[in-house]
């Protein structure tokens, strides 16, 4: 395996030395290759998709130079580069086993009757779109959302199943999970996953764990698919989706037509394990990082996508890399694309959601996201994170953050400081939901809510990837209440955690609460125990500055440094009290009534007629 391993690596060194010999390649077909057969459908159903969209409308930012035909050539030069990466695959990359069992190149489709059955499968996608139950804005009507109507789960499904045209396209109205192994790719050149612990072991471990726990066979399995230059520039420049969504052949061949100027320059720093990178952290393969990090948002939004539309009741997108670190124009913490905030922005203007909460546990602020809803009052963003005053990555996340302009009070960062000790676990992060995050929520109303699901705050993370400790199973707790509004229409997209027992543990505790199974009680101890004196302070602080924008938290100002029982008494005593009063009122009204009918001066009777005498 070393040597095979060895081998590898000298194959990506010598591709990134050859890129100029690549360019000088036939097209001639990829062959089925025997380690991820659902890429080559995946590249199929592309090809076909870029025929039939050939007259399609694109969506140039305001101010952009690129032309309709530069954006369709560049999709099609994409699916050229990568039919010739399937290819070099098959000879150079560690086989990786698929976690359904797939291999052998026996076991895939032929590929012409692929391509004919994909052609004839999206002719009749484009034919139905009409029937769609959402209203398109105009200028985005002209643009089918073509991936709505792909059914097929994503890694394969075993030989058995049917073809996609012999699927019925109507889903189970239960949890989705989408998951695909194109993002397994996107690697550091130098192969070692101890000295990058964004890696892709984190997928399949829980992929494996849904699995084993028979949780997956519970739920609907989404087909992913790679999202298009134009949805990631609903939230990125254009130069920022060009660099990290393009290949570097593609990068080159946009260089011939004068449109990316500078984007040819040295953008990568070399790191000192061999690879290369934006930052130590956030690292980059040339050949396979642009399509991974572009399945990963086109994954997420094809999951939210039928929950908001109502084809599964909830959904959890195991996707990596994460996203919610990468802001507009900049890649950062192992972000690319922000896949939570495009899938956000893209369910507003595809399928006019009015409303969308976003809740951010990871136990790092989502800066990127915060920045993209900064002035929206449409997207309501609640972050929970460690800030320790702007001394934890990534600085940002400050209470006093409460959005901008038409925005203000819709940005809300319960910014954790005070260090690890004492610990932050389970009864700050629900005394955190239940005085600040639930009541602003309920008052907001949303219409769909996106969580990214990091799980780096769960024991097992040390600084600086986490230090608290709460446990895999409050986030399943958070789960069930946060499914308590928009009508339950809640998706889940994995950010960080490196750990991979603590996130395989809260993401089972997250998909069984979504399954609405029986979840693991609290211990009694977390119930009786009070928050730390830091977390009271931090959420007295957030109360107080969002007591302007939100009303309804200024009654918990006062009980912040009580149980959850404690509290949950207090609330029981209320509510009967509140009962009472109710009920006291009303007898009172009766009362005042009945007073006011025997008091009241009655009417002279009216004589009555005599009857005439017989």
């Amino acid at each position: 395996m070393q040597q095979q391993h060895q081998q590898f690596l000298e194959k990506q060194k010598q591709q990134q030395l050859q890129l100029g010999k690549i360019l000088t390649k036939t097209g001639e077909l990829p062959r089925q290759p025997t380690t991820h057969p659902e890429e080559t459908e995946e590249e199929l159903t592309e090809q076909q998709e870029a025929l039939l969209g050939e007259g399609a409308l694109t969506m140039p930012r305001e101010g952009s130079t690129e032309s309709e035909s530069t954006q369709e050539d560049l999709e099609e030069e994409e699916e050229e580069e990568e039919e010739e990466e399937v290819e070099e695959d098959d000879d150079d990359c560690i086989q990786v086993k698929d976690e359904e069992g797939e291999s052998g190149p026996d076991e895939g489709p032929d590929l012409e009757e692929s391509s004919a059955a994909y052609k004839k499968l999206f002719t009749d996608a484009q034919q139905l779109q009409p029937l769609q139950v959402y209203q398109a804005p105009l200028s985005l009507a002209t643009v089918p959302h073509q991936a709505l109507g792909r059914t097929q789960s994503s890694p394969a499904a075993p030989g058995g199943m049917k073809s996609p045209l012999d699927q019925p396209t109507k889903h189970l109205f239960t949890t989705g999970v989408v998951y695909d192994t194109f993002m397994l790719k996107h690697q550091c050149m130098c192969g070692n996953t101890h000295v990058h612990p964004e890696h892709a072991g984190r997928i399949q471990s829980i992929w494996s764990r849904l699995q084993e726990t028979g949780l997956l066979s519970k739920c609907e399995r989404i087909r992913g698919r790679k999202a298009t230059l134009e949805e990631i520039q609903t939230v990125h420049s254009e130069y920022h989706t060009l660099l990290y969504g393009t290949s570097p052949l593609n990068r080159q061949k946009l260089d011939s037509k004068k449109l990316l100027g500078p984007i040819s320059q040295k953008m990568y720093a070399m790191l000192p394990c061999g690879g290369i990178g934006v930052d130590s952290d956030t690292v980059w393969n040339e050949m396979h990082s642009s399509s991974a990090v572009r399945m990963a948002v086109g994954c997420l939004v094809e999951l939210a996508f039928k929950v908001a539309a109502g084809e599964l009741k909830n959904g959890f997108a195991i996707i990596r890399p994460p996203g919610h670190h990468a802001e507009e124009s900049t890649a950062m913490g192992f972000c690319f694309f922000n896949s939570v905030a495009i899938t956000a922005k893209l369910l507003q203007q595809k399928l006019n959601v009015g409303k969308v909460l976003i809740v951010d546990w990871d136990i790092h602020h989502g800066n990127g996201t915060q920045q993209a809803f900064y002035s929206d009052p449409s997207v309501l963003y609640i972050s929970l994170h460690r800030y320790d005053n702007g001394n934890f990555f990534p600085g940002s996340g400050a209470p006093e953050e409460v959005g901008g302009g038409p925005g203000v009070g819709y940005n809300v960062n319960v910014a954790w400081t005070g260090g690890v000790d004492p610990p932050i676990g389970d009864v700050e992060y629900l005394t955190a939901f239940r005085t600040v995050v639930m009541p602003i929520a309920h008052e907001f109303s949303p219409d769909v809510v996106l969580v990214s699901a990091g799980f780096d705050a769960v024991e097992g993370h040390l600084s600086p990837l986490g230090g608290y400790s709460v446990t895999a199973r409050c986030f399943g707790h958070l789960t069930r209440q946060l499914m308590t509004l928009a009508g339950g229409r809640v998706v889940l997209a994995l950010e960080g955690g490196h750990d991979l027992t603590a996130i395989c543990d809260a993401s089972e505790a997250c998909v069984s609460a979504l399954l609405s199974v029986e979840l693991q009680p609290l211990d009694e101890a977390v119930l009786q125990q009070k928050p730390n004196i830091n977390a009271v302070t931090t959420l007295e602080k957030v109360i107080e500055i969002q007591s302007k924008h939100w009303s309804c938290v200024q009654r918990f100002a006062t009980g912040l440094g009580c149980s959850l029982r404690e509290a949950q008494a207090g609330e029981t005593e209320e509510a009967e009290t509140v009962s009472a009063m109710a009920l006291l009122s009303v007898g009172a009204e009766q009362a005042q009534a009945a007073a006011a009918r025997e008091h009241s001066p009655r009417p002279a009777e009216e004589p009555m007629e005599q009857e005439p005498a017989l």
